[in-house]
């Protein structure tokens, strides 16, 4: 007898673990884990899309078109096109995960009752036993002694109390699966709103392009005042890039004779910018990419290529320019229709910063990340615009895979 109580339990400890696994799997179907960054996302591309409509109406106040609002409007379709592409994305998981997990909870519910069912019929049917006199008396007879006569009825009092609290527990579950089905109908909601917003970003993208078109037209009027534009973007680069050569060629220089103390310090502020790549704070904050590093067709004119040693930020709020890292100012100039310019060494690396109006270092200074160079020269269509470069030496960097924004 006890032989066989033992093989029911067994069962009901496999059929209530399979239970339990089930639900485990609704639960981690429910975190909602990549609709969550699909959100983050969402209001990333948002903020973005509101800063470049507030440095779009603040050009649009100068009354003047430049190559600055026609980039940003450039940006603000490409974004518009990241928000609908992540809206479809969420729409799309939203749906698989409700197909998918209603599909899982009308399973596991058939299957809770059908144990639950089995459950109260074998709690009733043992309960039946201990009541009839006889059956007690059969067991306790057939028990070899009074001990083994006890441990019978403590198994079977064991087994009843087992088998009460995984009907408990199978209740309490039940309540969780009943919680999850009116999130479902929450998410159904959800899902009208996300296509009303995507309709509505539609609309947007479409007075963005009519908007754009009309830019370019009065644009493509000034192509003799777009051309002595980059011509004075190339006179600045080169002018930057001379000073940094003549930076390096020094650098070189002084390295031979620098004392093993000081060279230790350099390679040590080499390792510890290095071991900071990808977490470097931006130059300036609340600033948002303009132009990118690189090569890149000109929005305008036809044929013709800009290289980017750098990046380009369009700054938000405030004007002020900050360090990057730890380093030593080792140039202060002037440059060509672009203020003045900054470069810090960090050990074997530089950093570059132009545009400004003035600065508020000397040469030779050493700074801390997040101290305050100077600011940033007002462009003639009111957009404050940071020129920054990285560079390893005698090569230019990617600025976007150091800092993080």
């Amino acid at each position: 007898m006890a032989v066989l109580d033992q093989l029911v339990i067994n069962k009901m400890r496999i059929s209530i673990n399979l239970v339990l696994l089930l639900l485990l799997s609704v639960n981690f179907l429910f975190s909602q884990t990549k609709i969550d960054i699909l959100n983050d996302q969402k209001k990333e591309i948002l903020k973005q899309i509101d800063n470049n409509n507030k440095q779009i109406d603040l050009i649009n106040k100068s009354n003047k078109a430049t190559i600055n609002e026609l980039t940003l409007k450039l940006k603000s379709i490409e974004l518009q096109n990241q928000l609908l592409l992540n809206i479809k994305n969420q729409t799309a998981e939203i749906s698989k995960n409700l197909s998918e997990t209603t599909s899982q909870v009308d399973s596991l519910s058939s299957l809770i009752d059908a144990r639950r069912s089995e459950l109260v019929r074998i709690y009733k049917s043992y309960f039946k036993k201990l009541k009839r006199k006889n059956d007690l008396l059969i067991l306790l007879l057939s028990s070899r002694n009074m001990n083994q006569a006890y441990n019978r009825l403590k198994m079977y009092k064991n087994l009843i109390n087992y088998f009460n609290q995984q009907i408990y527990l199978l209740n309490e579950n039940k309540n969780e699966l009943d919680n999850k089905r009116s999130n479902y109908i929450l998410f159904l909601k959800e899902l009208k709103l996300k296509e009303y917003e995507y309709q509505k970003a539609i609309s947007t993208l479409n007075k963005e392009r009519i908007a754009l078109e009309k830019t370019k037209k009065e644009l493509e009027k000034k192509k003799n005042e777009l051309t002595n534009e980059i011509a004075h973007q190339k006179k600045a680069l080169k002018l930057i890039d001379n000073e940094i050569k003549k930076i390096i060629e020094e650098n070189a220089r002084n390295l031979k004779t620098m004392s093993s103390e000081n060279s230790k310090k350099y390679h040590e502020l080499s390792n510890i910018f290095k071991e900071n790549k990808g977490k470097l704070p931006p130059p300036a904050v609340n600033s948002s990419i303009l132009n990118y590093f690189g090569e890149s067709n000109h929005p305008i004119l036809k044929n013709v290529k800009i290289k980017n040693n750098g990046i380009d930020l369009i700054l938000n709020n405030s004007s002020t320019v900050n360090a990057i890292h730890n380093g030593e100012v080792k140039k202060i100039f002037n440059v060509p229709y672009g203020g003045k310019a900054i470069i810090v060494r960090h050990g074997e690396y530089l950093s570059v910063y132009s545009n400004l109006s003035n600065v508020n270092v000397k040469v030779g200074q050493f700074v801390n990340t997040g101290d305050n160079l100077g600011t940033v020269m007002k462009q003639v269509d009111n957009t404050l615009v940071l020129h920054f470069e990285i560079w390893n030496e005698k090569e230019p960097e990617n600025p976007l895979n150091w800092l993080k924004f």
